[in-house]
Formats: structure tokens, C-alpha cells, sequence
């Protein structure tokens, strides 16, 4: 009789602590379903909050860009007064919302992740250049597939907003487009 208490004291403490195994294994799943749900929402509501922000100081760049059309052409200058080269234009505006930048074009094209410059959007940086050399650089003011339109400073006319999609001269030589958002911090 002892002995038949005994196994089945054991016995049923063995399913106690199954019970109790198997309740915390479910709580343990749930709880992470729970935290997993909770993080995807923080992360899609971070990745919100993220593509808006840039979206404002893509906005702001170009809006600042916008503000020097008409002002000369000077090589090497980043300087409103006296006027701008290309870099010196997109490095004047890129300073004036936090983003430091290398003075020239091709330094530029090296920070960031190359995208296709069919794919940018309005305040990223598109690249020009030739024999695999960069030499120009403009920011995008809007992209509509049909038209492509930038606000740089070419040696001809200073400052200007351009359709480069109507210039065998600048479609021959677009090369690719730079988010700069994603420049911040990088130099």
C-alpha cells in the first residue's frame, strides 16, 4: 500500500508539473506572438515615421535648391554671393539641413548606395559623368517617368531647372542617383 502511494504521489506530481510545463510553454508562445506583433507594428509604424521624415527634408532640399536658380555659374565656389559649380551648389544646400558632404561630385558618389536614377525621388542626388567618371552632380526636384527634372549649375547657365530627359547631352551621361537622406552623419 506504501508503495501504490507512493506512485501515485509521483504520478501525480508528474502531472502537475506537466500541467504547469505545458501552461508555461503556451504562455511563453504567446507571449511571443504578442511581443512579435507588437515589434512588426513598431517597426512598420517606425519605417512610417522614417519615410516621412525624409520625405520633409527631401522636400526642404528642394525647396532650397529652388531658392538659387539664376545664380551664376563660379568654379569652385559654394558661396550664394559669389555663386556656385555643381558640387558647390548641391554642398551649400546639403549644409544649410545638416548634411555634410565632400566638396566635389565624384566624392559625393562615393558615400552612398548607387540607385537607379530612374527610381529617384525629388531631393535625392542624380550623378553625371563619362568613361566611368563622375562629373556633375544635381538634386532631382521631380521625377515623373516622362520628365526628370533637376535644379543644378552647369558652366553654360548657373543655376537652372532642367528636364534632362529632353537633353541628348545630360542622357548621355546620367549615371545613377544617390538618396541623400541616407547621407546623414556619413562623412
Amino acid at each position: 500500500m506504501l508503495i501504490s502511494n507512493k506512485l501515485l504521489f509521483i504520478a501525480l506530481i508528474s502531472a502537475l508539473f506537466s500541467m504547469t510545463s505545458c501552461s508555461s510553454v503556451r504562455l511563453a508562445v504567446y507571449d511571443y506572438q504578442k511581443k512579435h506583433e507588437y515589434a512588426m507594428a513598431n517597426n512598420a509604424s517606425y519605417a512610417a515615421t522614417n519615410s516621412k521624415k525624409a520625405s520633409t527634408e527631401k522636400q526642404a532640399i528642394t525647396n532650397k535648391a529652388s531658392k538659387y536658380i539664376g545664380s551664376n555659374y563660379r568654379y569652385g565656389s559654394c558661396d550664394p554671393s559669389k555663386g556656385f559649380d555643381c558640387s558647390g551648389l548641391v554642398y551649400h544646400v546639403a549644409k544649410s539641413q545638416e548634411i555634410e558632404l565632400p566638396r566635389s561630385s565624384s566624392s559625393m558618389a562615393s558615400l552612398g548606395n548607387h540607385i537607379p536614377w530612374k527610381k529617384a525621388e525629388a531631393g535625392d542626388l542624380i550623378f553625371f559623368g563619362d568613361n566611368n567618371r563622375i562629373n556633375h552632380v544635381g538634386i532631382v526636384e521631380k521625377n515623373k517617368g516622362n520628365e526628370m527634372w533637376i535644379i543644378h549649375s552647369s558652366s553654360s547657365n548657373g543655376v537652372l531647372r532642367e528636364d534632362i530627359l529632353e537633353s541628348d547631352y545630360w542622357m548621355k551621361r546620367v549615371m545613377f542617383a544617390i538618396d541623400i537622406t541616407t547621407l546623414k552623419g556619413r562623412t
